[in-house]
């Protein structure tokens, strides 16, 4: 009788183990809040609209991908309307919060800027892209340099990203704010939208020395999905407004047991930008 019972329980932790293996994670990713930008005068109200709608979906987390808000006082308030999110908040710097010599100001306020977290099976890691790359001039023809200070967190950053070894079973999936590369529709060459080289080698050597298969990112304002080098880039739509057309909205992003991901883009209905 004994026995019996423990080859029941033995199976029984088998088919709980496979469950949980399987289980399909839910990710709902808020990107390019910009509070406090004058050319999104109804981002707050916006933001307040993705945050009832992403409720109303029941995420196992949120991902709030980078370009928060626009000064202290914006970061306050994204933060404040944030806080009605009913599942837990992973927050990730966008170029409009970090600059290429204020990181600690967003340290903070936020925390750390890179770093792991798990939600159920699934691994996530966080990359500071500004640590990657000089955003501060929009108009900028060719790649401006890094400071030697910024430059030096660049390189501790991707040292530790390099340590970031997958465990056994289970995803590993990265995010950021800037992506590493454009789309084949992406109208602008600026060096401003993506992560340039020698940074963009040196990261997707390390992504996949990893094994990460998908990135979820923002920056482009409007939601796409593309693959290069190996990797699936899933943007993620704007809250705030429209440089490029397209929709305002939020992604979810369905991750199964296996690291697949299902994208779908949520428009806000009756948004301004």
């Amino acid at each position: 009788m004994k026995s019996k019972l423990v080859v029941v329980l033995w199976l029984l932790t088998l088919v709980i183990c496979s469950a949980n293996a399987t289980a399909q994670v839910v990710i709902a990713q808020i990107s390019d809040t910009h509070i406090g930008e004058h050319r999104a005068p109804h981002a707050a109200d916006n933001l307040r609209k993705a945050v009832d709608m992403v409720n109303a979906r029941h995420p196992d987390a949120v991902i709030v991908s980078g370009d928060i808000g626009e000064n202290a006082e914006g970061w306050e308030q994204a933060r404040s309307i944030l806080q009605r999110l009913k599942a837990p908040v992973y927050y990730a710097p966008g170029n409009h919060d970090v600059h290429t010599k204020d990181v600690e100001k967003y340290r903070r306020v936020f925390g750390k800027d890179y770093y792991r977290f798990s939600v159920k099976n699934v691994d996530f890691v966080v990359i500071d892209s500004q640590l990657l790359g000089n955003y501060d001039k929009y108009e900028a023809k060719s790649p401006a340099p890094l400071p030697s200070e910024t430059e030096a967190e660049g390189h501790e950053m991707l040292s530790w990203l390099g340590d970031q070894k997958p465990q056994r079973g289970r995803p590993l999936i990265g995010i950021q704010h800037v992506p590493v590369f454009r789309d084949g529709g992406f109208p602008d060459p600026k060096p401003y939208w993506v992560v340039d080289e020698p940074y963009r080698g040196r990261e997707i050597a390390i992504l996949h020395e990893i094994g990460i298969k998908q990135m979820l990112v923002g920056h482009w304002h409007n939601g796409r999905v593309f693959e290069r080098e190996g990797i699936i880039w899933r943007v993620a739509p704007a809250t705030s407004w429209l440089p490029w057309g397209g929709q305002l909205g939020f992604a979810l992003h369905s991750i199964s047991g296996d690291g697949n991901v299902d994208t779908r883009f949520v428009e806000l209905p009756n948004a301004e930008p």
